[in-house]
This record gives C-alpha cells, sequence and structure tokens, in this order.
C-alpha cells in the first residue's frame, strides 16, 4: 500500500499549509512510536494506537489493545472506511481524501486539540535556582556524571580488557576473543532454546525487578520430571530449590543447563555415604573416577526378563538370550556371503545398522528389510509363489495348511511322488469320496512340510524351538517358536549418539568380525571411550561431563514441580447472581 500522508497546519491569520509525505507499508501503524508511518507526536496518542491496512481494494482501520479509536465521532473496532470518513485518534483528525483502488491512499492530518502552552511558566521553572547552582544547570551536571559512568568508563574499559587463555576446548564464539562495547550493560545473551522469544523479556520476567518464579517456568516445563525417586531418595529431590536455581539464563548461546560435574560429584563422589541401600558406584570423573560399564541384556525373552549385574569387561561378560541365532562373524567374512540375486557380496555393519531420522540411535532390524533377500522362506518347488509367513507361528501353520488344501483341491500338482488324484488335471471335479482323499493328502504333505527341512528346519536355523504335543496347536505340527527379544537400548540410563561418531569406523567400537554367537554383548568398554574422552578438565581429549551422557531428569518419575492448580486446587469462579 502506498500512502500519501497530507499533514495539514491552520495558520493563526487564516489559511492552510500542508506538507505531504508518501510511506509504502503493507501495514501502516499509527503512534508515538518512531516506527509509525503516521507519526503522531502528542502524548495522548499512544505509542503503538491503530494500524491502517489494505485488503483487496479497501482500506480498514483497527485500534491497538486498549487504544480509543473514533470513525466519524463513533468508539469503534475494525471498521472499513469510505472516502471521506474521519478517524479520531487522541487529539488528532485523519481523514481518508483518496482511494484508488489500486494501492494508493491519500490521508489527510491535522491536530484539532492542542496542549496549552504557557511558555512563561515552562521558562520560570526552568530558571529555579538552588543556591547558586540553577536546576538545569544540576541537570546537566548529573547527565555528565551518568555519562560518565553508565558509557565512557565501560565502553573504555571493555575496549582494553583481554581475555584470559582458557586450557578447555571451546568454539570461537564461547572464547569472548572480542568484547562488545555494551558487554558490561547486558545480562548476557539468550539461551539457544530461549531465542525465539528472546525479545520479549515479559515472558519470563512477568514482575519488573523480580527474579523469574517456578510457575513461570512451569507454563512451558510442567512435566519435567524428578531425578531421583522422591521417597527412596529424600535428600535428592531438591524440595524448595527454584529452577532458576540451577537453569541460568543469559549466558549465551548454549545450554541453560548445569554442566560442570562438581554440581553432580558433589552427592555421586561418595554415594554410599548418603544412601547405604543404594547400589549405585562412586563416581567423580569420566576419565579417572567412573566405574566400569553395566549394559542391560535380556536373560529371557519370553519372560520380559531383563539383567544389569555384569560388567562389560569382566571375565565372565554379560550374555543375551534374545532367542535368536545370528553369528555376526558369519556374515561379515572377508570372502563375503552368497546372495541368490547378486552372487557373492561383501556385507557391512550398514547393510542392517542403519542410523534413526535424528542419527543418535539406530533403526530396529526387521526379517523383510535385511534377511529376506538371502533367506527366503520358500517351501514347495512347485508352489513357487508361496513362502512362509514370518511372524506368529500359528499363522505360519495355517497357511501352509491352506495351501495345500487349495492345491488338493484344484489339481494339477506336479510333484512325481503326489497321488493321481492331486496331479490331475487342474480344474476337474471331485466326488465326495475323492475330496476326502485329497484333504487326507493336504494332512500328510502339511506336517511333512512343517516338519521336514524347509519348516521346522528354516526356522531352526535363526530361533529357539522348543517342543509341544502332537495335537497341541491349530494345525498339530508339535513345534513352536520361541519369542524374540533383542536389547535396543543397552544403556537405558545414558545416551550415546552415533550421529556425532559418524566419522568412526564401527568396528572402533563394535568387535563384531569376530563374534561368533548372538548371546555376545557387542557393547564397547570404558577403555575405548576414555580413548578420546577425558574428564572435565581434560586437555589432551575431548572434555566431558556427567551430562554428557546422563540426563539428569528421568523418565518415568513424578513431575519435580507442582503447577499452582495442583497446589492449591483448581481456582473456583464466582457465579453471576440472576
Amino acid at each position: 500500500m502506498q500512502c500519501v500522508i497530507r499533514n495539514i497546519i491552520r495558520k493563526s491569520r487564516g489559511g492552510i499549509s500542508a506538507k505531504e509525505q508518501v510511506v509504502d507499508a503493507d501495514i501502516l501503524l499509527i503512534g508515538r512510536g518512531n516506527d509509525c508511518g503516521i507519526h503522531l507526536q502528542d502524548p495522548r496518542v499512544l505509542l503503538r494506537h491503530a494500524e491502517l491496512t489494505l485488503r483487496k481494494g479497501d482500506v480498514y482501520v483497527a485500534p491497538a489493545s486498549g487504544a480509543d479509536v473514533r470513525v466519524n465521532g463513533n468508539l469503534t473496532q475494525m471498521v472499513k472506511l469510505s472516502v471521506g470518513d474521519v478517524i479520531r485518534i487522541g487529539p488528532y483528525d485523519l481523514t481518508l481524501e483518496a482511494n484508488d483502488q489500486h494501492g494508493k491512499v491519500t490521508i489527510a492530518v491535522e491536530l484539532i486539540d492542542a496542549l496549552a502552552e504557557d511558555l512563561g511558566l515552562i521558562l520560570a521553572q526552568s530558571a529555579i535556582r538552588t543556591g547558586r547552582i540553577s536546576l538545569r544547570a544540576m541537570s546537566w551536571a548529573f547527565a555528565i556524571i551518568v555519562l560518565a559512568a553508565l558509557f565512557v568508563a565501560p565502553l573504555v574499559t571493555n575496549l582494553f580488557h583481554v581475555s584470559s587463555p582458557s586450557n578447555t576446548l571451546m568454539s570461537r564464539s564461547e572464547s569472548n576473543v572480542a568484547a562488545a562495547p555494551t558487554e558490561m550493560w547486558s545480562s548476557g545473551g539468550i539461551s539457544a532454546a530461549h531465542k525465539f522469544f528472546g525479545e520479549s523479556c515479559e515472558t519470563c520476567h512477568v514482575t519488573p525487578f523480580v527474579p523469574v518464579q517456578d510457575i513461570t517456568c512451569l507454563g512451558c516445563h510442567e512435566s519435567v520430571e524428578h531425578h531421583a525417586d522422591p521417597v527412596k531418595f529424600a535428600f535428592a529431590s531438591f524440595e524448595g530449590r527454584a529452577c532458576q536455581s540451577c537453569h541460568k539464563e543469559h549466558q549465551g548461546n548454549q545450554t541453560i543447563a548445569l554442566s560442570n560435574q562438581d554440581f553432580c560429584v558433589d552427592c555421586h563422589k561418595d554415594f554410599a555415604a548418603r544412601a547405604p541401600k543404594s547400589e549405585l558406584l562412586p563416581v567423580a570423573d569420566f576419565g579417572t573416577a567412573h566405574p566400569e560399564f553395566k549394559p542391560t541384556v535380556v536373560t529371557d525373552a519370553a519372560l520380559l526378563a531383563f539383567n544389569r549385574d555384569q560388567f562389560i569387561s569382566a571375565t565372565s561378560p554379560p550374555r543375551e538370550d534374545s532367542s535368536l541365532d545370528f553369528p555376526h562373524s558369519k556374515h561379515l567374512r572377508a570372502e563375503g556371503v552368497r546372495d541368490p540375486a547378486r552372487g557373492n557380496v561383501q556385507l557391512k555393519c550398514q547393510n542392517c545398522h542403519q542410523p534413526e531420522g535424528g542419527g543418535a540411535y539406530m533403526l530396529p532390524i526387521s526379517f523383510e528389510k535385511h534377511c529376506h533377500q538371502c533367506h527366503a522362506l520358500k517351501f514347495d518347488v512347485y508352489v513357487p509363489d508361496r513362502e512362509l509367513t514370518h511372524g506368529k507361528p500359528e499363522e505360519m501353520f495355517k497357511q501352509v495348511s491352506d495351501v495345500y488344501d487349495a492345491v488338493a483341491m484344484r489339481g494339477g500338482y506336479e510333484e512325481p511322488e503326489a497321488p493321481p488324484l492331486i496331479r490331475r488335471r487342474a480344474g476337474e471335479p471331485l466326488t465326495p469320496t475323492q475330496k476326502k482323499e485329497a484333504l487326507d493328502w493336504s494332512a500328510e504333505k502339511t506336517n511333512a512340510i512343517l516338519n521336514g527341512r524347509f519348516g521346522k528346519g528354516q526356522c531352526d536355523g535363526c530361533h529357539k524351538i522348543f517342543e509341544t504335543t502332537a495335537s497341541s496347536g491349530p494345525t498339530g505340527a508339535g513345534w513352536g517358536v520361541e519369542p524374540v527379544l533383542a536389547s535396543t537400548n543397552w544403556y537405558p540410563k545414558a545416551r550415546f549418539d552415533h550421529g556425532r561418531h559418524r566419522d568412526m569406523q564401527c568396528e572402533t567400537c563394535h568387535q563384531a568380525k569376530l563374534s561368533v554367537a548372538s548371546s555376545d554383548v557387542l557393547m564397547p568398554s570404558i577403555s575405548t571411550c576414555r580413548s578420546c574422552h577425558g574428564g572435565e578438565h581434560a586437555t589432551d581429549k575431548v572434555p566431558s561431563t556427567c551430562i554428557s551422557c546422563h540426563g539428569f531428569h528421568r523418565k518415568g518419575l513424578d513431575p519435580m514441580k507442582k503447577t499452582a492448580a495442583e497446589a492449591h486446587g483448581p481456582v473456583s469462579k464466582p457465579v453471576a447472581k440472576p
């Protein structure tokens, strides 16, 4: 929208003078602020009093929150204007003089009700003296002192300030190589997580000059969990501690979570003294005083049983019973493996283990995506388009039975050993007696397939098989497959980001080529991690603190803070009387 603003001034001796200016804006602000296209200087006008917009050739005016705007003498909210309409904003009249329907608008602005001005009174007030010093002289002196104390001194000090070198690894932006002239006046930069409302200080600082209150933080973070079970570890409940006592804002473009390990080590370096019954081991520094890792492994897939009692580098390391038989060594052979379609191929870890979208964790392994290409589950060369259903055994049993029932009823089966009735021309009808004979053959064939090399034999190659009575199960196969459960998170109370280690080779941490059994736990020991990572004060390795791997607030626990409604109950609203 192109707006021609005509500022009208009526002369004391009669006559009118007009000064025009042109403003281009999609939304034209009206008010006392410097960012307003129509600038009204009178103090009775708000900084942003109203706004003009052009919609489909029509001009609309809308007041700001708490502002009074009258159109043709009527107090209004948003309204469409016609040529000749007069908008009253404070002591000003704004008249829409023209609108060519093509984005060009002309508005006349005139001050109608000027403030009374008594020049003599103003001059007299400015000449008030205290002793021999006038009030104006005192004001100038005070202004110079403020200017020197709050601008000149900090500026000079800051320009000649040299930051001391750090002995830890940090980015250039964190090291404060060059100090900004306004650094001493600022509370500090907003953290990365809060930058989206960084200029709206009132979002957190609800009451001026009052520290941020917990109830304000809970407006966004009401579900943040406890650090530990407050019933078992009352000293770790942080009762009475404000959020901002740990989470310090205005520290620049970084996280506001405490990262110094001393905060954690204060309790965990001698945890047995605080909680004698706890099995947690003492820890003080990742590089020098951290216990060996204990992975969480499956001990019984059928019972969903897990164990986390053995160290990864123990003489008898932990073993996992996932009910699967998968030797990595056979799939990662140097000479390769045979692929039915591609011939001999050299498999790599990435063929099966692929990162999820964020890069931190790995996607689950599935038979259809990662195994089926080499391990097709065909069970009969004379029924080449059918494969065993991979999943629930009872569904597979019924599938095989249904296939041979259909073959028996249709005919045309080409196996030489099959009876003539089954090898008859496809589609020939059967008598009731022949149907019974055909279904008897189907039952025998189903049992032979399920208990042979292409049924039970195929499943037994990867799964644990258990025997049942011959009559059990939907088809009486006499065997079943134990449930499968493999660990997807060996360290549920820690985190590891594969994306940050993408430049490393998988074999650096996981010795999969040497693993001959699926029960092997192919997790690295702490010595492997320490080859690159040290404690917080390490100077020759990557400095790593507690929160580099461990989250403070633990998922699954109750919220750490109560909201106002939970603490005081629901607020009852007054009921209007009839």
